[in-house]
């Protein structure tokens, strides 16, 4: 393994060097992952190399030693009763694996050289949607085959910069019934900084019909630069998509955005911030909220301190940190997710012990002293239901 460089913010990763992805694990592996209905699965990375996909137990608190490759920059869904591996940067393509095989891989279909696919909506069982972050393109395959359905172009949505890239900068997905909602960042590539900050233009929420694949309307953030996989939750009373929409982040980050909330009824978004920038000290970089007085933000200072932070939605007050990572840490706290059984899980990648960390949400109690190891950098967790 050789890495000469690297640097790392969630949702984005930039090799200068790296060998090949990780080799396949031994058959008798198969036999050592169970496909049990409360499993949480974990896209793990070595940041390098390669990655595995592991499966985590809540109840044992430990995680199977199934180890299936998957490539070093990857997230994850599951839909179809198959897990769908996103692998992006580098490696380009969408891996199938079957939770009735072991987590083994059962297909993986080539999205096309450097497109950088990051996101995957699954509409049923015959047709998916990939969004392809350094393409214009909005790919629509069938989720069992991989064969294409037919494409989107959505170059005429990217930023009105002064030299146009055409590309919009697509990345999470969320379906609603029969709308997709795309988010484009419409990032400025050209700026001098090379860090592609949000321009002016601002952020969209493009809505499209799956039926007929028409684009029926496009909406804008009241913060730029959304950011992670969209939570579609019951909120206020009505249904909402929330985003982390950090706007200026990293090596230029500014306090400047917040957690957005878009009311389906009305197609617009809430007025004012769930959880501002301001309150929370830091980009936001992944939120995830149960309910009208309760949510959780994995926060970013401009310091590179990392947190994770419990709030208000209602009132945008900051509650409490549950964790606290130095930027002496080369870690980050990359994805939390809220699961059915009301357990948030962490991925936190402390290069001391990470692993998974898990609070119970009904009184924020630390269920896991030392993280469940996953072997290697745990980066995106997701539930293995629908």
């Amino acid at each position: 393994m050789r890495v000469t460089a690297r640097i790392i913010l969630p949702g984005l990763f930039i090799f200068f060097s790296f060998c090949g992805d990780i080799e396949r694990p031994p058959l008798y592996t198969l036999f050592l992952t169970p496909n049990l209905p409360n499993n949480i699965g974990v896209v793990t990375t070595d940041f390098a190399s390669g990655g595995r996909f592991k499966v985590l137990n809540p109840e044992l608190l430990l995680s199977y030693p199934g180890l299936t490759p998957i490539h070093s920059d990857a997230v994850a869904r599951f839909a179809n009763d198959k897990v769908y591996i996103i692998n992006r940067l580098n490696r380009d393509s969408i891996q199938v694996l079957d939770p009735n095989f072991g987590f083994q891989t059962v297909a993986e279909w080539s999205m096309g050289s450097a497109t950088n696919p990051a996101d995957i909506a699954i509409v049923g069982q015959n047709k998916a949607y990939v969004s392809l972050y350094a393409s214009r393109i909005l790919k629509i395959i069938h989720p069992s085959t991989g064969a294409s359905l037919g494409q989107i172009d959505l170059g005429g949505y990217s930023e009105p910069s002064a030299i146009p890239d055409n590309l919009p900068e697509m990345s999470g997905m969320q379906l609603v019934g029969t709308s997709l909602f795309v988010v484009l960042q419409r990032l400025d590539r050209n700026d001098p900084s090379g860090y592609f900050p949000p321009g002016a233009w601002g952020s969209l929420l493009l809505e499209i019909d799956t039926v007929t694949d028409s684009i029926i309307s496009t909406y804008t953030f009241p913060s730029p630069n959304p950011v992670g996989k969209p939570q579609l939750l019951e909120l206020f009373g009505e249904t909402h998509i929330i985003f982390a929409a950090a706007n200026r982040m990293g090596f230029l980050s500014q306090t400047d955005g917040g957690v957005v909330a878009f009311r389906l009824s009305t197609r617009t978004f809430r007025s004012g911030f769930l959880f501002p920038e301001t309150a929370a000290g830091g980009d936001i970089l992944g939120v995830q909220i149960r309910n009208e007085q309760l949510g959780y933000a994995s926060v970013l200072d401009a310091s590179f301190n990392k947190t994770l932070q419990v709030f208000n939605p209602s009132t945008g007050q900051k509650l409490a940190s549950l964790l606290f990572i130095p930027s002496s840490y080369d870690a980050s706290l990359t994805t939390i997710l809220l699961g059915d059984d009301e357990i948030l899980y962490v991925s936190n990648t402390q290069f001391t012990q990470p692993g998974v960390t898990m609070f119970d949400t009904r009184d924020n109690r630390l269920l896991t002293p030392a993280p469940i190891s996953v072997d290697l950098q745990p980066f995106d967790l997701i539930q293995l239901k629908e």
